[in-house]
C-alpha cells in the first residue's frame, strides 16, 4: 500500500504540474491572483470591512483552507474515471487514489499558505503565531472533513452522472456564504444565524482568530464542527464500503 501510495503521489504531481513551465508555482500564483483582485475591489473600505484584522491577511487565512477543500472534494469527482488504468492493478483500490489526492492538496495547500504569510511579512503584516497550534490542528481537521466529503463525492461522480455539475455549482455557492470574503459577523441577523449552519464557517474563523487575537470568535463552536467531521467520515466510508465491490467490477 505504501509502495501504491508512492506512486499515486508521484503521478498526480506530474499530472497536476508537470506540463506547465512555472510547475508547483501554480498552486500560490493562482491564490494570490484572487486575493489581488480583492484587495483591489475592496480596497477603500478594507478597514472597516475587517476590524482587528487586517484584510490580507484575513483573505489568506480564509481563502488558502477553503480551496484546499475545495479542491480534494471537487477533484474526487472523477478519481474512478481519471485513474481506470491504474485501478486495473490488484494492489490499488479506489480509497488509495482519495487518499493520496487528497494528501497532496494538503500538502501543497499548507505551503501555499506558509508562503504566503512569509509574503506579507515583508509588507510589516505579521500573524501572531502564539496560537499556532491551533492553526495546525484546524487544518488538520479540515483536512479529515475534506477526506470524508471526498469519499462522498467519488461515490457520486461514479453514480451520478450529471449531478456532477450541479455539484461543483454547490461549491461556489459554498464559498460566497463560508465567509471567505467577508467576515460573517457583520451579516444581519437572521441570516447570521443561518450561516452558523455551515461547519466550515467554524473552522475558518478559527484559524482567524488564532491568527489575529482581536478577530471575534463568540460566534464559533469549533465542536460543531469536529461533529460534522466525525459524521462525514462515518458516511463516506460507509457509502464507499457499500460501493466498492461495483466499482470494482467496473474495473
Amino acid at each position: 500500500m505504501g509502495a501504491a501510495f508512492h506512486a499515486l503521489i508521484m503521478r498526480e504531481l506530474q499530472t497536476r504540474f508537470g506540463g506547465y513551465r512555472l510547475g508547483y508555482l501554480w498552486a500560490p500564483l493562482e491564490v494570490i491572483f484572487q486575493i489581488l483582485i480583492f484587495l483591489v475591489i475592496f480596497g477603500a473600505i478594507r478597514e472597516r470591512l475587517v476590524p482587528g484584522m487586517d484584510f490580507s491577511l484575513f483573505l489568506v487565512a480564509g481563502m488558502v483552507p477553503f480551496r484546499m477543500f475545495q479542491k480534494i472534494a471537487t477533484r474526487a469527482l472523477g478519481a474512478v474515471e481519471a485513474n481506470q488504468g491504474l485501478l486495473m492493478y490488484r494492489s490499488i483500490r479506489h480509497i488509495d487514489v482519495i487518499i493520496a489526492r487528497s494528501f497532496l492538496e494538503l500538502i501543497i495547500y499548507f505551503f501555499t499558505s506558509i508562503l504566503l504569510l512569509v509574503g506579507l511579512a515583508f509588507f510589516d503584516i505579521y500573524a501572531n503565531l502564539e496560537n499556532l497550534h491551533i492553526v495546525i490542528f484546524c487544518w488538520i481537521t479540515l483536512f479529515l472533513f475534506s477526506f470524508g466529503i471526498a469519499l462522498i463525492m467519488m461515490v457520486v461522480g461514479y453514480y451520478g452522472g450529471e449531478i456532477s455539475k450541479v455539484v461543483t455549482i454547490f461549491f461556489t455557492i459554498l464559498y460566497f456564504t463560508s465567509g471567505i470574503i467577508f467576515p460573517i459577523h457583520i451579516v444581519p441577523e437572521p441570516y447570521f444565524s443561518y450561516l452558523l449552519y455551515n461547519p466550515l464557517i467554524h473552522n475558518i474563523e478559527l484559524i482567524r482568530h488564532a491568527f489575529a487575537p482581536n478577530y471575534p470568535a463568540y460566534h464559533i463552536d469549533i465542536t460543531y464542527f469536529l461533529k460534522w467531521m466525525i459524521g462525514v467520515n462515518f458516511f463516506g466510508l460507509l457509502l464507499y464500503k457499500f460501493t466498492e465491490r461495483d466499482m470494482l467490477r467496473s474495473r
